[in-house]
């Protein structure tokens, strides 16, 4: 019996071995098997979102043609993603946000005088001036530039601007861009006393708010005349703003933007939109039409009558209209 029972042995042991071996070979296989494709669904999760679409599409370009709107419209959302939309087709230009957006921070020279420098309110009282890897900091407020690309602030209450027309014993700044310029800061003969914010009309014409608190003003100066065109009174008034030839200025009044016209006919002028938040404005080339953004929509209007609107529904923070 003995030997009888040494055969059962060796027949159990091949049977383990061979069952072991089979599972070797299934291990090693599915350890070489590729893992399941995850790569194309992480890329669509993480891919950037392209611009919104525009629901109700053709009739607004019919509308917008009666308006005579023209041009490229950059929009600019509360993520800082900024694509251009084409005027009066409503097409967007681009499928993916566009390159270097700094979501409207940065005060920039006009295009025509661009020699790359920007400035920026970097707090309650410091002015941020640069170009490239250039940086320079001074004491200041409402930095705004001249037509002609002068950097021009507010500080204790004085219109200042920096300039290179220095007296001699001046302290200079090298303003580094496309051409190195020394300036030094001085103030602007003529201008009002109580300056809080400025924004420029043209290269020698200005909007100022002007005077303490609780009784600023809204005041143009052209050819050295100063001409008030609103007293606020108890209001808080700011966030000044010019359209590029200066015949309309906007201005905040306790959160509310408000519209002027400076000529040839000064006053108060009407904005579409009821008592949606404004967040942004911008002018067609020709300043005859105007672009408001809000939280729910874009809206097109004649800026001097503000009638006929137009309303695109497409969220924006800020607008340029090119």
């Amino acid at each position: 019996m003995r030997p009888l029972v040494t055969w059962f042995l060796v027949g159990a042991l091949l049977v383990i071995g061979l069952f072991a071996a089979r599972d070797a070979l299934q291990s090693e296989g599915t350890a070489a098997e590729p893992a399941p494709p995850t790569e194309s669904v992480e890329s669509a999760s993480q891919a950037p979102a392209g611009p919104p679409d525009i629901p109700g599409r053709l009739a607004l370009v019919t509308e917008l043609k009666e308006l005579g709107a023209h041009g490229a419209l950059y929009v600019t959302d509360v993520a800082c993603r900024r694509f251009i939309l084409s005027l009066p087709t409503l097409a967007w230009t681009t499928t993916s946000e566009l390159p270097g957006s700094d979501c409207g921070l940065w005060t920039r020279q006009p295009s025509d005088a661009d020699t790359g420098i920007a400035a920026r309110q970097a707090n309650a009282d410091t002015i941020e001036v640069t170009s490239g890897g250039w940086s320079f900091g001074f004491e200041g407020t409402s930095p705004a530039f001249k037509p002609d690309g002068i950097l021009t602030f507010v500080r204790d209450g004085r219109l200042r601007e920096w300039t290179g027309r220095c007296p001699g014993a001046a302290r200079r700044v090298v303003f580094q861009g496309l051409h190195d310029v020394a300036r030094c800061d001085r103030p602007i003969a003529g201008s009002p006393r109580d300056v809080r914010e400025v924004a420029w009309l043209g290269v020698r014409d200005y909007a100022v708010v002007a005077g303490p608190d609780g009784a600023t003003s809204l005041e143009v100066v052209r050819g050295g005349s100063s001409d008030r065109l609103f007293n606020s009174v108890g209001a808080r008034m700011g966030a000044l703003d010019a359209s590029p030839s200066g015949r309309y200025v906007v201005v905040r009044i306790d959160g509310t933007l408000t519209l002027f016209q400076t000529e040839p006919e000064p006053g108060v002028r009407l904005l579409p939109g009821g008592n949606e938040l404004v967040r942004s404005i911008t002018w067609s080339r020709d300043e005859r039409l105007a672009a408001l953004a809000t939280q729910d929509a874009i809206t097109f209007f004649p800026a001097e009558t503000g009638r006929p609107a137009v309303r695109i529904p497409v969220s924006a923070a800020r607008l340029q209209w090119r």
